[in-house]
């Protein structure tokens, strides 16, 4: 079940959207002071916040600068505002509509959903041979939905990399391979070299080691003992970076892919049309009762699918594959050639 977050007067109505959520399960925390609002987002950041539109000392544009800073786009927002209703009734509205609070569950889900499909389930690796610095660290990273693997060393953390990470988190200072050597291996792999490291530096050669650890390709880093929602932030903000890249990557792929398909298509029409217009003056010199008639009746088809598949081609406007045999995929001209 989730965190979620409350924020409320002293004397606000919330209490029903509190009780309706505990009773789902959810874990709700409930701060009446902008001050403890912030100390929860920063400290422990919540899968969701709720928060009254007219919230004292924290409005909501104030509010949202607050969850980007803490954690990007990965923390759903949701506005409340409460109003009296018939009776001793107390009614809520968020998105325009005037709801009970019970109905307010399925709002919470929807946008959980959203925050999950943000942030949650990124494969991270957590190297230090210090485990009172290791398995906390992993294990406040899978708090916040991550998807966490450790190792003690850089040997063993580089040993790790096939199973598919989206980011590493290394220590400097470890016995057999140390962040350095493990940055360096990381960064001359082509299957993993663009996968960003953060370093974690000690006091006392922070500053030698992050110039050499940035030197080495390093994407950031943080001095130890490092402040737990920083370091989740930082998190956050390389995976949304490399998340960007990919994008990014695909279009140009995209584009390349869109271009060849077009220029072969081009190239092959050239000549393509030169052999339906000879085939057409054969069929019309020879008659139905001829068997080399029927041979180009059966050529002219066949060219024509061909005919059809160039046409595809020339009109590939995104990438889509389809599986074929033996686990390979290839283009599918039909998806590819229709608007998304």
């Amino acid at each position: 079940m989730a965190r979620i977050l409350i924020a409320k007067h002293e004397s606000g109505s919330l209490q029903p959207v509190v009780d309706a959520l505990e009773m789902e399960g959810h874990e709700c925390v409930v701060c009446n002071t902008d001050g403890s609002v912030r100390e929860v987002i920063v400290d422990r950041p919540p899968h969701l916040v709720i928060t009254e539109a007219d919230f004292p000392g924290l409005d909501v544009f104030e509010l949202v600068q607050v969850l980007q800073d803490s954690a990007g786009d990965s923390i759903p927002l949701l506005v409340v505002h409460s109003e009296d209703a018939a009776g001793d009734q107390i009614g809520f509205t968020w998105t325009g509509l005037a709801q009970k609070p019970e109905s307010l569950k399925a709002v919470v889900r929807s946008r959980l959903a959203v925050g999950q499909q943000n942030s949650v389930g990124a494969p991270v690796l957590v190297v230090d041979d210090d485990a009172s610095i290791r398995l906390p660290l992993a294990k406040r990273l899978e708090m916040e939905g991550f998807r966490c693997q450790t190792a003690e060393d850089g040997e063993e953390g580089f040993s790790l990399l096939a199973d598919g990470f989206d980011l590493v988190l290394t220590d400097v200072d470890m016995p057999r391979l140390d962040g350095f050597g493990l940055l360096e291996k990381i960064r001359s792999e082509p299957d993993y070299k663009d996968i960003p490291v953060i370093i974690m530096t000690a006091h006392a050669r922070s500053s030698e080691e992050v110039s050499r650890g940035l030197d080495l390709g390093a994407n950031d880093y943080v001095r130890k003992p490092f402040d737990m929602g920083e370091l989740v932030a930082r998190t956050r903000t390389q995976l949304r970076i490399r998340q960007a890249n990919r994008m990014t990557v695909e279009k140009q792929r995209d584009l390349a892919i869109i271009e060849l398909a077009g220029a072969a298509a081009h190239e092959i029409n050239n000549p393509l049309s030169v052999v339906m217009a000879r085939l057409e003056l054969l069929l019309e010199g020879s008659t139905g009762e001829d068997k080399m008639h029927k041979d180009l009746e059966q050529i002219d088809h066949l060219v024509r699918r061909i005919a059809d598949v160039v046409q595809k081609m020339s009109q590939v406007k995104h990438y889509q594959v389809q599986n074929y045999c033996g686990g390979i995929n290839i283009m599918d001209l039909d998806a590819a050639s229709q608007a998304e």
